[in-house]
């Protein structure tokens, strides 16, 4: 039978080589609170090992939130991550928690971290040196204490050297960071994933399982 390291969704073959380093890693790392970085191309399942990681973590039971960087436009992602007071800004009718407060004693997942512009940058990194949050509008520090995990389909490093991505939180990311290889050399994941869109596709259209 098939040894794999299952997630709610997806799952990573143990058979696979070249997952042999990163599974490897994951058992090393998942009970420590090392700030991770995910490196990979799109769609080589960094979310679900940043899920795994959590999973097998001592914050199990809190909460695992996923902030998709890439999808929020410039304005909007402080608010989201740090929240907000009422009447901070135009629309903020009503005082908002951040996903950093929300995932207080959890994990928060920032995938596609490349894309935050150098002002947030720049806070980013005070949260990772201070481990605490301002909210939008307010002077109040609020103390958190939350397992960061980020991920980037793009080479950081490069990011760096152009100048669009600061170097001093490059390398507080830079814990421990993990490298996914691509699917073309995960034949066996292809396989479970095949597997997976069958399934649930069957499902959705109430048909047998094919």
């Amino acid at each position: 039978q098939l040894q794999v390291i299952e997630s709610e969704k997806i799952r990573f073959s143990t058979h696979t080589p070249s997952l042999f380093p990163v599974i490897d890693q994951l058992r090393r790392v998942a009970a420590h609170d090392v700030t991770l970085l995910l490196i990979g191309e799109t769609g080589t399942g960094k979310t679900t090992l940043a899920q795994l990681i959590h999973g097998l973590s001592p914050r199990r039971d809190d909460p695992f939130l996923n902030v998709a960087c890439g999808a929020m436009p410039a304005d909007l992602i402080e608010s989201e991550l740090f929240g907000h007071e009422k009447g901070a800004f135009t629309g903020a009718i009503a005082q908002r928690t951040g996903k950093f407060e929300e995932a207080n004693n959890g994990t928060l997942f920032l995938d596609e971290i490349s894309e935050m512009d150098l002002n947030m940058q720049s806070k980013m990194l005070r949260v990772l040196q201070e481990r605490e949050i301002i909210r939008v509008g307010s002077n109040k520090v609020v103390k958190i204490d939350v397992r960061i995990i980020t991920a980037s389909n793009k080479d950081l490093a490069a990011l760096v050297k152009e100048g669009s991505f600061r170097m001093d939180l490059y390398y507080r990311l830079m814990g421990l960071p993990i490298n996914l290889p691509p699917l073309r050399e995960r034949g066996s994941d292809i396989l479970l994933l095949a597997n997976y869109f069958v399934k649930m596709f069957c499902k959705e259209n109430r048909m047998p399982l094919k």
